[in-house]
Formats: structure tokens, sequence, C-alpha cells
């Protein structure tokens, strides 16, 4: 069956449970490397519900597993699974971060509440990001944008007028002070139940797929902080990165581009 095939079936099955730890958990089984990778980046399936980094997280399996010397090239939300890829040391870590914004794609799986219009399209509108962890990048973004006078009532959480209000600390929204931020989709199935699309976000901003989605009246479907229709009976929010590709890698022997691929659907979720 085709993965578009397959699709039209998942509207109606369990979404996947956060998987037990065993001594050696089949997520934590790297996906097979593109030639020239190997002993650089690997690429995991991570599962849905664990977070990438901090105590108990996906990176901490990751080194107990294959060595202390991995990290992060890059990062999924907790509720998000899919392909993650750590780098082997800090000059393993620079190539992946030079390469990420003009080189590296990263394409993602969603179901989400009602149905967009059409069957692809782009959402292009900029978004600020409250990051609990760099809060100078918001002000210095709205400072640009408003001043500092204004831009000191909007943190203080004060009506500013013909300025929206800025998203609380760990969220984004859109906002005409944010950073310019594209997202592509494209329907691979419709149901009563929400729709599912492909979805390719253009930059790499924090909630970006999330934010976009709700702006235009189809939020991921029972999403915590952006599903404004979510009920206690909505399944577990489906946002699963399925392929990522870096094109021009670097090394003599690497090809034009690397590829790790995932399924739309976990092999653990039930085909009932």
């Amino acid at each position: 069956m085709s993965e578009t095939g397959a699709a039209r079936d998942v509207l109606a099955r369990p979404h996947p449970k956060k998987e037990s730890l065993s001594p050696v958990p089949s997520f934590l089984v790297p996906l097979p490397s593109p030639r020239g990778a190997a002993g650089l980046f690997l690429a995991f399936d991570k599962p849905f519900g664990r977070p990438c980094h901090g105590p108990g997280s996906f990176l901490s399996d990751v080194r107990s597993v294959h060595g202390g010397e991995w990290t992060l090239a890059h990062r999924l939300d907790r509720d998000t699974s899919g392909v993650l890829l750590l780098a082997r040391g800090d000059e393993a870590l620079r190539l992946a971060h030079a390469a990420w914004g003009a080189s590296v794609t990263k394409v993602y799986a969603a179901i989400v509440r009602g149905a967009p219009p059409g069957d692809e399209g782009v959402v292009d509108a900029p978004l600020v990001e409250n990051r609990t962890e760099r809060p100078d990048r918001l002000r210095r973004g709205l400072a640009a944008a408003y001043g500092p006078a204004r831009t000191g009532l909007l943190l203080a959480g004060r009506p500013v007028p013909g300025v929206p209000p800025i998203p609380p600390p760990g969220r984004s929204a859109v906002h005409p002070a944010g950073r310019a931020a594209s997202t592509r989709w494209r329907v691979l199935a419709r149901r009563a139940e929400g729709t599912l699309l492909e979805v390719e976000p253009m930059q790499g901003r924090m909630h970006q797929i999330r934010v976009h989605l709700a702006h235009v009246g189809c939020p991921i479907l029972g999403d915590r902080l952006y599903d404004r229709r979510r009920t206690p009976l909505d399944a577990a929010p489906f946002l699963r990165a399925i392929r990522l590709t870096w094109s021009r890698p670097p090394g003599p022997e690497a090809p034009p581009e690397w590829r790790w691929e995932v399924p739309v659907f976990p092999s653990g979720a039930p085909e009932g």
C-alpha cells in the first residue's frame, strides 16, 4: 500500500502510547546512515511524549547506549515524534549548525482539526517567539518595532493601542513584530475526524507548524497550547517528523544529499 493510501486509515487508529524503557529500546537503534554520515551523525525515531534534553531525556538515553560525546543537532517538542539528528562532538555539531538554515529541510506529518481550503498551500505569517531561555531576543525584536516604552508595556502584559499582545512564556504567536516564517502544507487524507497533512516549515521558529496551522483555523488536533477546542476526549496530538534531508553534505565521499526517513505512522501504532 502506498504511503498516501495507508494515510487514509490513520485517523481511525489510536495514537501510539509513550514507549516504556527496556534495556535496549527499539527507539535507541539508529536509523540507517547515508554514506559518509556514520561516525559523525546518528538519527533516531524519537517517540512521542519524551523530551529531547534534560534529566531522563531522550538525549540521556542515547548517551547511555552510544556514548557521552553525542549531542542534539536540533530539537523536537516533547509531543513530536520522528527523525531526530545527533552530532558526535563539537566539529560535527558546527557542521550541522552551519548547514541548517540553507541546506537542511524537514518534513512532518500532522493531523489537524477541520480541513484547510484546497489540497495544498503556504502559510506566510511572521512569528514572535517568547522563549523562556532567550528573553533578550524577544525584547530586542519588540524594541526595534515599537521602541523601549511600548516594549516595556507589552512585556508587562499591559495593552498597547494598535499592537497585539505578545504570547506568554514558552509560546509563539503570529505578530507584526515577529520574524518572517513560511510553512508549506499538502493534504494526504481527509476524514470527518480531521485531516492528515504533510507539512514543511521553511524556517525553524519555535512551534512554527503548530502556530501557523492554528492561524489558518486548522490547529493540530488536541494541541494543548494552540487548539482552543481541545477536549479531554481528544486523542494525543499527532505531529511527526518523517523526513530530514541535508543537501550538499560535508566530506569527499558524501553523496549529493543525506536523507533520513521514518514511516508516517510509527511501527508501534495499532493497526486495528
